[in-house]
């Protein structure tokens, strides 16, 4: 294969659009409901510790979140950056992005090992741990100090989607999950450790995944060659992914910021149920999210691959369908769950002083499928801005629809039923908006496309 050749995988993002959406969508989703479905067991097997070590797993959440953020934030950016080059045939460029991008996430997982090693009790006390700060410190520093392990691990499964490998990123998640799978019994129950057995079980699944994706790239006719020979930091590259990567990675912050606050606020209703209501409650809207957030993951690529080819048509055509498509199954779905809903909470209730969040619980996560349609069109609106080089519109984006909820939530949130109202309500307005931006967007880009030089604007700021 020449430089400038694509490999097999690169065809499911130069291809037809609705087809490449397809080829994406699938092993995406799969590799996410297994990665969810993962993270369902680990909290059943928590659960079965007690409340105090539920509620710990809610505290460091958000925590969680921010590093999964700086993962996929990069990711994404990577992922941009990547596909455009494909779309113009620069295979070494494509190289070059990836090194650089592995490198920025290890330095910036060194640094986060660093704090939380230093400051673990200070920085989760003000995050609201109180009387369980025990498990969370339990839970929370193993997670925290393996932050290079996860980085490297969401980078390089951002990596294989972008040049459109994404079944080969399904099976290595899939491996990482059926170690997860067979370590957390053992480490909770097994060998006694408790709620720290839950974390370490996830850093040794992100060891493994790790590993085989350095085996793929060294060992499989991937499109990106990654190599670290006479490595240096290139300012123009760096920026092309950074462009994106910080405001992703914020993005993803500032939704758990959000989070942080959403807990606060629930604490002065009820200290203790309310908080492993709402974080456990999320854990199953999460799982139904899954194929939205699927699509607007393979949006990206091959959204930037025909943006480096200056193909508004496919842009456009790439949104299009994502969003007809994500919507009809989102209302599908939620549909189904509305009625499961009982016994999709029950798997985290089972327990004896986890039985009584059960129906307030089954109440919060039906309030809140009303608005999985509505986070399907946010999501692929602020993917198809990525796609574009457009990160900070993104951000914008997203940190309108998950904000507007704490004001709505300050009017009606008196109690937890009315907070789970300030949740969908928020997301309805927000979304609402975000659809708006997003079409005025591709109005500017139709425009921009159809009179400027195509080369010029695929690689503007």
């Amino acid at each position: 294969m020449t430089d400038t050749e694509p490999a097999r995988d690169t065809g499911n993002i130069l291809g037809d659009p609705k087809r490449a959406l397809i080829a994406m969508v699938v092993p995406i989703a799969i590799g996410m409901l297994v990665q969810s479905l993962n993270n369902l067991v680990d909290a059943i097997w928590v659960s079965g510790v007690g409340t105090a070590a539920l509620a710990a797993t809610g505290v460091v959440f958000p925590f969680f979140f921010i590093l999964i953020g700086i993962g996929n934030g990069l990711g994404v950016g990577a992922s941009q950056a990547i596909a455009r080059r494909i779309g113009i045939g620069d295979r070494e460029g494509a190289g070059r992005v990836a090194s650089q991008t592995l490198v920025i996430g290890v330095l910036v997982g060194i640094v986060i090992a660093i704090v939380f090693a230093l400051f673990p009790e200070g920085i989760f006390e003000a995050a609201g741990a109180g009387v369980y700060i025990d498990e969370v410190l339990a839970y929370g520093v193993p997670i925290m100090v393996c932050s290079p392990i996860y980085l490297l691990s969401f980078i390089f499964s951002a990596l294989l989607r972008s040049e459109g490998a994404a079944k080969m990123s399904m099976l290595i998640q899939i491996a990482g999950v059926a170690v997860h799978m067979v370590m957390d019994p053992l480490l909770i129950y097994g060998l006694g450790m408790g709620v720290m057995g839950a974390a370490v079980a996830s850093a040794l699944c992100m060891v493994v995944a790790s590993l085989l994706a350095v085996y793929i790239y060294m060992h499989r006719d991937t499109y990106v060659k990654i190599s670290f020979r006479g490595f240096r930091f290139d300012r123009a590259i760096d920026w092309d992914i950074l462009r994106v990567g910080i405001p992703a990675s914020v993005e993803m912050i500032l939704v758990s910021i959000s989070t942080l606050i959403m807990n606060i606020l629930i604490e002065a209703v009820d200290p203790i149920n309310g908080v492993a209501t709402y974080t456990t409650g999320w854990r199953i809207l999460d799982l139904v999210m899954i194929l939205s957030i699927s699509f607007g993951s393979a949006l990206v690529p091959i959204s930037a691959a025909a943006y480096g080819q200056g193909n508004y048509r496919k842009i456009r055509a790439t949104y299009m369908y994502g969003l007809k498509y994500s919507v009809l199954a989102m209302a599908c779905l939620a549909a189904v769950a509305m009625v499961a809903a009982p016994w999709l909470v029950y798997l985290f209730t089972y327990s004896g002083d986890t039985v009584a969040l059960s129906e307030e619980m089954t109440r919060f996560v039906r309030i809140g499928l009303l608005m999985m349609p509505f986070c399907s069109i946010g999501i692929l609106t602020s993917s198809m801005f990525q796609s574009i080089g457009r990160g900070l519109w993104a951000l914008l984006a997203s940190s309108l629809r998950n904000f507007i909820r704490i004001p709505v939530c300050v009017l009606i949130g008196s109690t937890l039923t009315g907070i789970w109202w300030s949740v969908t309500v928020g997301e309805v307005i927000g979304t609402c908006i975000v659809a708006m931006f997003g079409l005025y967007v591709l109005s500017v880009l139709r425009g921009r496309l159809g009179d400027g030089n195509m080369s010029d604007i695929a690689h503007s700021d």
